[in-house]
């Protein structure tokens, strides 16, 4: 198949997940792969007037080859994330119109979503609204019911909604009224990346020592993060337990929020930033911790996705705790060994206890986990279904419009 994934990131920057997994994949699986992205805060900013292409190694993938297509820009500014939708819609629909492609994947909603539906259903191309997140809360934001609005019309008119976890697809349904036909996906996960048992344990470089009991936050600190609510948790147990510390390893918009509380409670010794990790030395900072959490504060945009991140602590080894999210819940189940908490003031306590429990006792959370992993999220699993997915709408008779 010749397939076109959309999405509103710059695909050569962004923090890796399955946006750059799936279309690497279908690559090294023969498939004709390109990626139209935005070119948001790019490492080197210029400015062109045209929309450029490039063939590009795979960043999990680095034997895959992907199209990147990249639209007019002038800098990637956060200012021009306002006039992108203008900006890229005349490249987009050059390329939808005579890239003779298959198949569209879309990830995209506010910014090039809604126009990548529209421009497909005219050009007569099969497109697939690939759903993650609540678009219109992943971030504060004045646009919020126009972006509602974006995400409610690319669910209704897309030609299949593949979610990635069966709250997202049943929520994609709800919001758009949508008859037509939906498929529940699992991401892959590269198992063996995060089980590397070469990765470095990066304690020392950390300053933390092998007495040390470590928590490990790894991800975007989005508002939803919890992340501020765990340090206030954290505070009186830091007090109890000299040994306990936490490390963040990522960044965002609660980055200098969570810095200054750090220093006002005088925490710098049990709280570590690293900033954003390389994804090949993530296995090692994941194999400092003891154990690993994901605190997100319950809401409509976290209950209803699936934390990637959950699923590579898992991968790596690390026993997990997590608020208890209906989407996880929904792929977990009651015997992943993950451990879910109702409160999300409760994830401190619950994760302290178990990072000073018996090795032996971790160690069989982390079987457990590790089993589930390796029978639900191969990376072979998950594109091969993910493949039929596409399949089955590339194959599907012609429907006239609505």
């Amino acid at each position: 198949m010749r397939i076109l994934f959309i999405h509103e990131v710059n695909y050569l920057n962004k923090v890796i997940f399955e946006m750059h997994e799936f279309p690497e994949l279908l690559a090294l699986k023969g498939h004709d792969v390109s990626f139209f992205h935005y070119p948001e805060a790019p490492d080197e900013p210029g400015v062109s007037w045209r929309t450029t292409r490039q063939t590009i190694s795979g960043r999990v993938h680095p034997e895959a080859r992907i199209r990147l297509i990249t639209p007019p820009t002038f800098g990637g500014g956060s200012f021009e994330r306002y006039l992108a939708p203008l900006l890229a819609t005349p490249a987009l629909r050059r390329e939808i119109r005579s890239g003779g492609y298959d198949i569209i994947v879309l990830y995209a909603v506010p910014t090039t979503g809604w126009q990548a539906v529209s421009i497909a259903k005219r050009a007569h191309v099969p497109i697939v609204y690939r759903a993650l997140d609540v678009s219109h809360q992943i971030r504060e934001n004045p646009l919020a019911p126009l972006i509602h609005k974006a995400e409610r019309y690319v669910a209704g008119n897309a030609g299949l909604v593949s979610g990635n976890n069966p709250a997202m697809t049943d929520y994609c349904v709800r919001i758009s009224n949508r008859t037509g036909p939906t498929s529940t996906d699992l991401p892959p996960i590269d198992l063996s990346h995060f089980e590397d048992s070469g990765a470095h344990d990066v304690r020392a470089s950390l300053g933390l020592t092998a007495d040390d009991k470590v928590l490990l936050y790894m991800g975007t600190f989005f508002e939803f993060s919890g992340l501020d609510v765990l340090i206030d948790d954290l505070a009186p147990r830091f007090a109890e337990h000299p040994e306990l510390k936490l490390v963040l390893v990522g960044g965002g918009e609660l980055d200098a929020q969570l810095r200054a509380t750090v220093h006002e409670r005088s925490l710098q010794d049990r709280v570590i930033f690293t900033g954003v990790v390389p994804y090949a030395s993530l296995p090692g900072y994941l194999a400092s911790a003891d154990v690993a959490v994901n605190p997100f504060r319950p809401e409509l945009v976290t209950n209803v996705a699936l934390p990637h991140k959950v699923l590579q602590y898992m991968a790596a080894g690390v026993a997990t705790v997590s608020t208890d999210l209906s989407g996880l819940r929904g792929v977990l189940g009651d015997d992943s060994g993950v451990t879910l908490v109702e409160h999300q003031h409760d994830i401190a306590s619950v994760a302290t206890r178990l990072a000073y429990e018996p090795a032996r006792v971790r160690a069989d959370i982390v079987r457990r986990q590790r089993d589930y992993v390796d029978r639900t999220f191969s990376k072979q699993l998950a594109v091969d279904a993910f493949e039929k997915t596409l399949e089955s709408l590339v194959l599907a008779p012609a429907t006239p419009e609505r």
